[in-house]
């Protein structure tokens, strides 16, 4: 049996050991409340402030919405540049002065919510996913790198490009391979756009030695992170390979295990690559979310699966779905 785990927000949400941190890991609808709590260091705390400010520069709804307020602040900054129009003081300069801050607000959002702490419970699912299997994450963060690193016999392949599926696996590897659909924090953009993402991570020490979320000197509308643009551009290298390579994995798939990804309407691309890779025909489908509106959004999607649902992760392995239990075996 074959199985993908995809994973979104609401799995770094969920870490083992998201009690013990001040800040946790964001979700579209506090991602400003925990920005506000944020107390940023250095070089952080330009970014964070200016953030913050152009949000409550928007009517309040937007406030409960990441997504909502970088849609309409990143096109209305996008188009004052094509009218030619004079920024206010408080606005950003241009579109790569809005896109980059943001960018590094979210970045101290994320080292401030994870650190360099391991979730126990990514990994409990990893160290039982093997060659065959396939982890699909919408997250910026490093939690499943972490997880990875302290699964044993993992840390013994030195770690490299090889893991995101941009180069062939290395001898002795026998874990699953991680697509980050949404990119990375501590991936680079290409020179060269065919030749895949760069890697800042060189090895499985520099997990232990700094929390790994990069903060971007360049001022640029290109990130190696998805932010929520009005259109994710996943036809386009260095981008379609992952998604490509993500896809066939989900087609090749028995039963994909869904943690925290909620399938919103504005992945309107994501939703159609589940769509197409696993319509018409018969899977195990389990959807693990505590939220029953997304448990129902799969469950509309895939109504020929065979499926499960779990409010958290401790109810999911606990359960030991009997095609769990065989995959274990």
């Amino acid at each position: 049996m074959q199985i993908a785990l995809a994973l979104g927000a609401g799995a770094s949400r969920g870490v083992s050991y998201a009690r013990s941190r001040q800040i946790m890991s964001p979700l579209d609808r506090d991602f400003f409340d925990l920005l506000q709590r944020l107390e940023p260091q250095g070089k952080d705390e330009q970014f964070v402030d200016r953030t913050i400010r152009w949000a409550q520069e928007l009517p309040y709804e937007y406030w409960r919405s990441m997504e909502r307020t970088f849609y309409t602040l990143h096109l209305q900054t996008y188009l004052r540049d094509k009218f030619t129009a004079s920024a206010s003081r408080s606005s950003p300069e241009n579109d790569a002065d809005f896109v980059s801050t943001f960018v590094n607000a979210v970045g101290a959002l994320l080292r401030a919510a994870h650190g360099k702490q391991t979730c126990d419970f990514h990994k409990q699912l990893l160290a039982n996913l093997g060659l065959q299997d396939a982890v699909i994450s919408f997250n910026y963060d490093l939690v499943v790198e972490r997880a990875l690193k302290a699964v044993r016999g993992f840390s013994r392949v030195p770690f490299g490009r090889w893991l995101y599926g941009f180069e062939s696996l290395p001898q002795g590897w026998t874990g699953p391979t991680f697509y980050k659909l949404h990119g990375s924090f501590n991936w680079e953009m290409p020179q060269d756009n065919s030749a895949g993402f760069d890697v800042h991570t060189q090895g499985w020490p520099d997990l232990e030695q700094a929390p790994g979320f990069r903060r971007f000197k360049e001022r640029s509308t290109k990130y190696p992170i998805f932010l929520p643009f009005w259109d994710k551009r996943i036809e386009s290298k260095p981008w379609i390979g992952i998604w490509q390579q993500a896809f066939k994995r989900l087609a090749d798939s028995d039963a994909v295990i869904v943690w925290g990804y909620s399938l919103p309407e504005t992945d309107v691309k994501a939703r159609l690559v589940f769509q197409l890779a696993l319509a018409d025909r018969q899977f195990n489908l389990c959807v693990i979310d505590p939220a029953l509106k997304s448990r129902d959004r799969w469950r509309e999607l895939f109504p020929d699966a065979k499926f499960w649902e779990f409010e958290n992760i401790e109810q999911f392995l606990e359960a030991n779905l009997p095609w769990w239990r065989e995959h274990l075996d």
